[in-house]
């Protein structure tokens, strides 16, 4: 599926009411080249801003997972310091100590309710506006933190009334394989939005 037919099939309207998910889980992936990372971010931009326009109405919220777990920690506070700061400044030092705390915060279930919060509070705000849709990305950025596939099974309580749409950098079939190097486990309950 090219980047037009994926824009095409988000601006179906059967398509956009999440009651359509397949198995009744609203998550889809979008597998691309880990090559067209930038390129992809800007049609990620692009897709949302089309959908946007009065012929489809729709507030999409784009989430770079990356950015999104930099702010969580930046909010987490950790003496006089937060989390960020903190790991900033002892990294060198202790790189295995912030690797293990950084593995741990992003897995943690707060993380998870920052994720929900934020979308949460798009909905809310989108007034006028349906969210039919929320984009997220930057799971090579994330990578080796935090994996696809545990975000998403973690994550699975708190999906509503939207859809997910995953872009991931890399292959999709037969199994689920980061960077086309890391194999992640598969998500069955997961429809993907590629054809390979």
């Amino acid at each position: 599926m090219t980047v037009a037919e994926l824009y095409e099939k988000l601006s179906n309207k059967d398509f956009q009411d999440y009651n359509t998910a397949k198995l009744f889980w609203p998550v889809y992936m979008y597998g691309y080249d880990p090559k067209d990372e930038y390129k992809i971010r800007q049609e990620i931009l692009d897709i949302r801003d089309r959908l946007h326009r009065p012929n489809n109405y729709l507030n999409v919220l784009t989430l770079d997972i990356f950015e999104e777990f930099l702010a969580f920690l930046d909010s987490e506070k950790f003496g006089k310091k937060n989390k960020l700061e903190f790991y900033l400044e002892i990294e060198s030092s202790k790189p295995d100590k912030v690797h293990q705390a950084l593995l741990k915060d992003a897995n943690d279930s707060k993380f998870l309710d920052w994720i929900h919060k934020r979308i949460t509070a798009h909905l809310e705000a989108s007034e006028k506006f349906e969210v039919a849709y929320v984009f997220i990305y930057g799971w090579g950025a994330i990578f080796p933190y935090l994996r696809t596939s545990k975000f998403l099974n973690n994550f699975e309580k708190n999906v509503g009334k939207y859809k997910i749409i995953v872009f991931y950098p890399g292959k999709v079939k037969p199994r689920y394989n980061l960077f086309g190097l890391v194999d992640d486990e598969n998500l069955y309950r997961a429809t993907t939005l590629i054809n390979e």
